[in-house]
């Protein structure tokens, strides 16, 4: 072989070997998210997400509209389908449903329902805001934070009980009081890292189904601004939405960028879908006459 073109098959795989290194970096560029522990099997997530799905149904009003729901279904599915392997559990079934409710908010069950309120399909701006809610359920539901906070719930309790048997008398009753004191901020910490870890694995299903990430912060801003009293519940217990938009943003950065196909005209379509419907504005002319009445 010629010397110059033995040199340029030399750098040809230096080249190579090179960018074959730096190709799990960028990989694995992205947080690692990982599910905290949790004493419940895999099966009581469906147990309980069932127990708790069947009173869900009796207090609720499903919204019927098969095209909308058909739409936040197919929403849905891109995410899910973005799941990491190690989160994938077969027996989990995520189901998303419409409800009937003025409130831009979105809950998550173990095991796999999710609930979207119509209010929410109103409120969001895009697809991409849709999806940021729908993904920060759906990774409450993949890192099973349902079952893993009750695991910690029976933990603290055994451990006040325990407690307070050994030591007895007022002083144990005081200790008692103390250590559930003590409990109820071990449990709100954790509840504030969950509500972190479904934010970046959010950010990741989201930007896994080709959409953008920055999406959900700009959603998390909006509805911040509107003040604590108007924050859906599932922001509403966690109100420092500033800080969890920057870290999302943060996420977002270390993530492939976002692919163009999304359907925003659809989006559209099924948002003036909503609205249209007699009882969306029933609400709205409602809430014209509240402002009308406080101008006066």
């Amino acid at each position: 072989m010629p010397r110059k073109l033995f040199s340029k098959t030399i750098a040809l795989l230096v080249i190579v070997a090179a960018l074959a290194a730096l190709a799990p970096a960028a990989a694995w560029a992205q947080t690692k998210v990982k599910a905290p522990r949790n004493f419940f099997g895999v099966g009581d997530d469906v147990k309980y997400g069932e127990e708790a799905a069947r009173e869900v149904e009796r207090q609720t009003r499903p919204y019927h509209d098969g095209e909308v729901a058909d739409y936040v279904e197919r929403v849905g599915r891109r995410l899910v389908a973005n799941i990491p392997e190690q989160y994938q559990r077969r027996q989990f079934r995520y189901t998303f449903h419409v409800v009937e409710d003025a409130d831009a908010n979105a809950f998550a069950l173990p095991g796999g329902n999710v609930y979207v309120n119509s209010g929410l399909v109103e409120t969001a701006r895009s697809e991409g805001e849709l999806a940021g809610v729908l993904a920060h359920e759906i990774s409450h539901v993949a890192l099973r934070h349902g079952t893993a906070s009750a695991s910690k719930a029976l933990l603290a309790e055994l451990g006040v009980a325990l407690l307070g048997e050994v030591i007895g008398g007022k002083k144990g009753e005081a200790i008692q009081l103390g250590a559930y004191a003590g409990a109820s901020l071990y449990l709100m910490k954790f509840s504030r890292d969950y509500e972190r870890q479904a934010d970046v694995l959010g950010a990741q299903l989201m930007s896994g189904a080709g959409y953008d990430p920055r999406d959900m912060a700009s959603l998390f801003r909006r509805l911040e601004g509107g003040g604590k009293r108007g924050l859906p519940q599932w922001l509403s217990d966690h109100p420092d939405l500033e800080k969890r938009a920057r870290r999302v943003e943060e996420e977002a950065a270390l993530l492939p960028a976002p692919r163009a196909w999304q359907a925003s005209a659809e989006f559209e379509r099924i948002r003036e879908r909503v609205r249209s419907m007699p009882n969306a504005r029933a609400r709205r002319a409602r809430a014209e006459l509240g402002l009308r009445a406080l101008d006066n």
